[in-house]
């Protein structure tokens, strides 16, 4: 069932205009916007339905139709249902929150962020957060438009009129509120976003970093002064966890910082020398014959007495193979190490010297501890012993 005005019977009704559209709207539009707007206006408050189509009445094509109420979907009075058949639904003028009406003056801006989230569109009600931004949050347009591709990039094309009003929020907090902030803020944000990737590449991990995943990024290249390459480097050594994450990766990190180790070439040498070390030590337990690998604690006094207290490496394996058969090689070795230390002796030969001398001495003790031999008889002895096959009288 179909009931309606008949258009003679229309011509005979008013349309009312909002005094906000004369007002805040018109202004900005264009000659063919407004007939398009009125006439459809007319059609929606009457009931009436067009003896020809709107386009016909107005002798304009569709296209230019269509382009109109674009532009006024756009300013938030309209919202386009359908383009095949065309089917556009008016809307009603709201009022801010202030009490004002929305104006018009935003039309090209409107227009580009449509454009830029296209095929959505912000209807009425995201319009009103997008005009806060500018009169509320104090940026200007061209910085609302890096804002929305901004948030895009993150969300997808559906991202919220509420997520992007928070990050708004925050950059109006933090003084970006033009294009050449905005603009740099987005490529810091890139870089740390690239970096964070490239971290969670390294571990086969297919998926985007986390905002706090991204803040550690920002803090170690930020705050420590490390270096993309460095922390790329610095990944190997996190194998030994089984599964690596961005808080053990922060931990590394912080000691790597506090050794000096904050670019690539830094860390390179650090895993060279720590290499070296570990193969000394390796040797050393050979020549003393141990077959279980040193320690950290012990590989770590080894590389004390190498390279605090200056012992050749020669004289420590001379030391090393003199200590080959004892119960604690490692303590003996130690001990030499220590004496030849404290002695200044830093050539095989002396040491060999030390080690003969400290024997004669040795031997010479030995003897003026002998005890006294007994001089008793045969007979005596036989005495004083006891048969253990005889019960004792």
């Amino acid at each position: 069932m179909i009931i309606r005005f008949s258009l003679d019977a229309a011509r005979r009704l008013f349309t009312p205009v909002d005094n906000r559209f004369i007002l805040d709207f018109l202004p900005d539009a264009s000659d063919v916007c407004i007939r398009v707007y009125l006439y459809g206006l007319m059609l929606c408050t009457s009931g009436a339905a067009a003896e020809m189509d709107l386009g016909d009445a107005l002798g304009l094509s569709e296209t230019a139709v269509k382009e109109a109420y674009i532009y006024w979907q756009n300013q938030g009075l309209v919202h386009i249902r359908g383009e095949e058949p065309l089917i556009v639904e008016y809307l009603d003028l709201e009022p801010t929150k202030e009490g004002g009406v929305i104006p018009g003056k935003y039309a090209s801006l409107v227009t580009a962020l449509n454009t830029l989230i296209a095929p959505r569109q912000f209807d009425f009600r995201e319009l009103v957060h997008v005009y806060d931004w500018i009169e509320v949050y104090g940026l200007d347009e061209e910085t609302v438009l890096e804002l929305v591709s901004h948030c895009m990039s993150i969300k997808n094309r559906r991202v919220t009129v509420n997520y992007i009003d928070s990050v708004a929020r925050t950059w109006s907090e933090e003084g970006i509120k033009t294009r050449e902030k905005a603009r740099a803020y987005i490529e810091g944000y890139e870089l740390k976003k690239h970096g964070a990737t490239l971290i969670l590449k390294q571990w086969n991990k297919q998926r985007k970093p986390t905002l706090d995943e991204m803040s550690l990024y920002e803090k170690w290249v930020g705050e420590w002064g490390f270096t993309q390459e460095a922390i790329l480097a610095s990944l190997p050594k996190l194998t030994v966890t089984g599964s690596p994450n961005f808080i053990y990766l922060d931990e590394l990190l912080d000691s790597l910082r506090r050794e000096g180790q904050t670019s690539a070439p830094e860390i390179a040498k650090a895993d060279a020398k720590a290499a070296e070390e570990t193969a000394f030590a390796r040797l050393v337990f050979e020549r003393a014959g141990k077959i279980e690998p040193a320690t950290r604690t012990q590989k770590a006094q080894i590389s004390m007495y190498l390279n605090e207290l200056k012992l050749p490496r020669e004289l420590m394996l001379f030391g090393a193979e003199q200590c080959r058969g004892a119960n604690e090689p490692f303590g003996m070795m130690k001990k030499l190490w220590s004496e030849w230390h404290e002695k200044k002796i830093t050539t095989i030969e002396r040491a060999r010297k030390s080690l003969e001398e400290k024997s004669v001495s040795h031997k010479t003790r030995s003897v003026k501890h002998q005890y006294p031999q007994h001089d008793l008889s045969d007979e005596q002895l036989e005495h004083l012993l006891v048969d253990l096959d005889r019960d004792i009288e």
